[in-house]
């Protein structure tokens, strides 16, 4: 079933339901269900859902969902999930779960999962999950987990776990575990483990263990 507003274009596949604003423009594989506000974008390959605010684009691949708000941008691979907040940027690999608040730009490998609030930007290699509050800054490699509070910068290589608070830089070489609270600044080799309270300086070599008190310098 299709429906459209003015100036709408819709094209669709079999089994599929479509609900277009004006001047929006819908291309659906079999099975899918796609909603557009005016001035919308979507693509969606077969079993995909897409619901989106004006102004937004949307491309999915088979078995996707994705919401989006207005002037928001979403990609995703096979079967992932993508909700954003208005004017943020998403790509997603396969297999992902992506969640931005608005004004944030999220990239993802496969198998990933991201949450950003307002602002942020977060990068994740394959398997990994990363959570960044407002303004934060979060780059991973794969198979690792980074947790921001807001105005952190966070680093890592491969296999690694980092977890700061706000307004504090992160930066961790293959597999280390980084825990700094806010205004700290941690850089690491690899397989190193770090802990510093707040505004705390701490630099290591690899496979080093370091925990520093508030105001500290390592």
């Amino acid at each position: 079933m299709l429906t459209a507003g003015y100036g709408s274009t819709q094209t669709a596949r079999e089994y599929s339901d479509l609900v277009a604003g004006y001047g929006s423009t819908s291309t659906a594989g079999s099975n899918s269900s796609l909603i557009a506000g005016y001035g919308s974008t979507q693509t969606a390959s077969f079993k995909s859902i897409l619901t989106a605010g004006y102004g937004s684009t949307q491309t999915a691949q088979e078995r996707s969902d994705l919401v989006t708000g207005y002037g928001s941008t979403s990609t995703a691979g096979y079967a992932s999930s993508l909700i954003a907040g208005y004017g943020s940027t998403q790509t997603a690999g396969y297999e992902s779960t992506l969640t931005a608040g608005y004004g944030s730009t999220q990239t993802a490998q496969d198998s990933s999962s991201l949450t950003t609030g307002y602002g942020s930007t977060s990068t994740a290699g394959y398997a990994s999950s990363l959570i960044a509050g407002y303004g934060s800054t979060q780059t991973a490699g794969y198979e690792s987990t980074l947790t921001a509070g807001y105005g952190s910068t966070q680093t890592a290589q491969e296999r690694s776990d980092l977890v700061t608070g706000y307004g504090s830089t992160s930066t961790a070489g293959y597999a280390s575990s980084l825990i700094a609270g806010y205004g700290s600044t941690q850089t690491a080799g690899y397989e190193s483990t770090l802990t510093a309270g707040y505004g705390s300086t701490q630099t290591a070599q690899e496979k080093s263990s370091l925990t520093t008190g508030y105001g500290e310098v390592h």
